[in-house]
């Protein structure tokens, strides 16, 4: 598409969304029926109204929709410069496009995930344990230091606790909003919002001036499990938000995970609740790996792309380690190679930084490669 044709597709996009009564459901029910939205936008009132979930109301709003408005509300955008990608561009998330209602535009501050970049979500309540918050921190530590996204929130308590871990480690996080991006929620997280939009990317499908409320948390929440291979639930008392975002884990056929916790603590009764209904008990980020192995060979394949130094040689070694440490002499005869020429590949990957020793003369690979 041409630049112009890019814009007019906003334009149209941002007017039918700025209909009242129609949310991604009926946009995407109405996209599919006429082929896009400026062509929703120019059907007769009759052939809308026969779209299921529709009204003749409905219908008479679109039909009366002012291009004018949906102009200025596309010129504020660039404006405010955000960053916009529609369902089915190239740089539209590819976990995300196959939820049951993606959002029909993304809008962005920061920098967009690459295409084969894996994420994981960690939520959880706002009055999270001293405990719960440190377990955040170190779980997010650990996921980006093997290469992954953390996906979250910003709501404080464990989603703010696990963003700061992220961060903290060098990593990546995307935080997704329940408003749109001209509404900070919470203002007190303001310096987060700096540090993630710096270090990762502030996400929402909402138009300028939509403030939060109870309806956008719940709708924002099918987009971070939407992002995710997996979700974990940290700590969660009995109507904690986060469940929502389990409960939409679960129907997006992702791996769902819970934090086991003391049965006498509030803050632990939904995460024990998941744990019994089928949701994986989890207390180290290997539970992630070992219960998700694809999601391994995916964070490998990626990391060693972006090694284009490494010999063909020293990608049949990595592979060798993929079952866990080894020792020279295993090593040796495994990869067929004498143990001198064997000690120099294994010190050109250690400064890589893509192996290294442990106890017992064994090999292994670093925690970027795990």
């Amino acid at each position: 598409m041409t630049n112009n044709e890019l814009k007019e597709q906003l334009i149209a996009t941002v007017g039918l969304l700025g209909v009242d009564g129609v949310g991604p459901t009926k946009y995407h029910r109405l996209v599919r029926t006429f082929g896009s939205a400026q062509a929703v936008l120019e059907a007769p009132v009759a052939q809308l109204a026969e779209v299921k979930g529709m009204s003749e109301e409905i219908a008479l709003r679109i039909q009366a929709v002012d291009l004018t408005e949906a102009r200025q509300t596309a010129s504020r955008i660039v404006q405010l410069g955000w960053r916009v990608t529609a369902l089915g561009e190239a740089d539209y998330p590819t976990l995300l496009a196959k939820i049951n209602c993606p959002p029909p535009v993304l809008f962005w501050q920061g920098e967009l995930p690459e295409p084969d970049d894996q994420m994981v979500a960690i939520v959880g309540t706002r009055r999270a344990t001293e405990q719960g918050l440190a377990f955040a921190r170190e779980l997010a530590a650990g996921l980006v230091g093997a290469g992954l996204l953390v996906v979250s929130g910003m709501a404080e308590g464990i989603d703010s606790a696990a963003h700061t871990g992220a961060l903290d480690s060098g990593g990546r996080t995307i935080a997704v909003w329940g408003s749109s991006l001209d509404h900070l929620y919470p203002p007190s997280n303001r310096s987060l919002a700096e540090r993630i939009r710096s270090q990762g990317a502030l996400v929402s499908e909402y138009l300028p001036d939509t403030r939060p409320d109870k309806a956008t948390f719940p709708q924002r929440n099918r987009i971070i499990s939407g992002l995710s291979q997996a979700t974990i639930v940290v700590q969660a008392g009995k109507r904690s938000g986060a469940l929502i975002t389990a409960a939409h884990a679960l129907e997006q056929n992702r791996e769902l995970f819970a934090v086991p916790g003391s049965p006498r603590s509030r803050s632990s009764e939904g995460t024990n609740e998941l744990i019994k209904h089928g949701a994986a008990l989890l207390t180290t980020v290997q539970d992630v790996f070992e219960a998700l192995p694809r999601l391994r060979d995916q964070v490998q394949v990626k990391a060693a792309r972006s090694q284009p130094d490494i010999t063909a040689t020293e990608k049949n070694l990595i592979d060798h380690f993929r079952a866990g440490p080894l020792q020279i002499d295993q090593l040796s005869r495994i990869a067929n190679l004498a143990v001198p020429e064997l000690m120099e590949l294994l010190l050109a990957l250690e400064l890589k930084g893509i192996v290294r020793e442990v106890s017992g003369k064994r090999y292994m690979l670093s925690d970027n490669y795990l």
